[in-house]
């Protein structure tokens, strides 16, 4: 949403402005009714920006799965992409605006670093808007908000999943999307076989102070075995665009 709020707030203030969208192919079907929407109303095709791989794709092809430390996926399937077309569409000065705020100045400040000398900006900084009144900035322009957020996820990023999520998001998946969850268990599997031995899953468990990690499938077997209480883990997914 921080994302779409900055688009509102460039269409209102009357900035010249172009909206990009890097396309993971694994998105939420309700994500591209939401960008419909911010088209109707700023009045501006975005941009959709497709490499062709899904994150799984892109694990295969690097040979290892990404994890709560590095999203790989992010680096090929969003910035190289994004990248690629400011080289060829855009001035060297011309800002990158990201749909970060205050709270997150940590992922700014990376973001700033990683995109030099291009500018990076927060036009939720600049205008002072802050996430409680997104809800309401949404209404006035007679958009619904992305259907994730009702569900409980903090972002509206690749359907849910995340690669540096915790146990607490993906049983949140298990239990509102189990097509998606099923999806993604058989991608694991798929790719665990192609890289071979080397190959790591990234959710983790700890017991008495010993970690380990499990794959979707273990995982779902614990949750239909109901082994699992009320977790609270609360580790959301999803720091994308602002890796090295």
């Amino acid at each position: 949403m921080g994302s779409a709020i900055s688009a509102l707030m460039a269409y209102e203030y009357g900035l010249d402005f172009t909206l990009l969208f890097a396309d993971t192919l694994i998105e939420d079907e309700d994500l591209y009714r939401f960008c419909d929407d911010i088209e109707r109303v700023t009045e501006t095709k975005i941009v959709r920006l497709v490499d062709g791989r899904t994150p799984w794709d892109v694990y295969v092809d690097k040979r290892w799965i990404g994890n709560t430390k590095t999203a790989h996926c992010s680096t090929e399937l969003k910035t190289i992409p994004v990248r690629k077309w400011l080289d060829e569409n855009a001035l060297p000065d011309e800002p990158l605006v990201l749909g970060m705020d205050w709270s997150e100045m940590d992922r700014i400040e990376r973001a700033g670093g990683n995109w030099s000398p291009r500018p990076v900006v927060s036009l939720l900084n600049e205008f002072r808007v802050l996430r409680p009144e997104y809800d309401g900035i949404l209404k006035r322009f007679g958009i619904k908000k992305p259907r994730l957020y009702d569900q409980g996820y903090s972002h509206n990023n690749c359907s849910g999943f995340c690669c540096k999520a915790g146990l607490g998001q993906f049983k949140r998946l298990y239990r509102n999307s189990p097509d998606v969850y099923k999806y993604h268990e058989e991608q694991m599997e798929l790719a665990m076989a192609k890289i071979g031995p080397t190959a790591k899953p990234f959710l983790r468990k700890t017991d008495f102070g010993l970690t380990y990690y499990l794959t979707l499938k273990e995982y779902r077997l614990m949750l239909e075995a109901e082994q699992e209480g009320e977790i609270d883990d609360g580790a959301e997914g999803c720091g994308c665009f602002t890796d090295d």
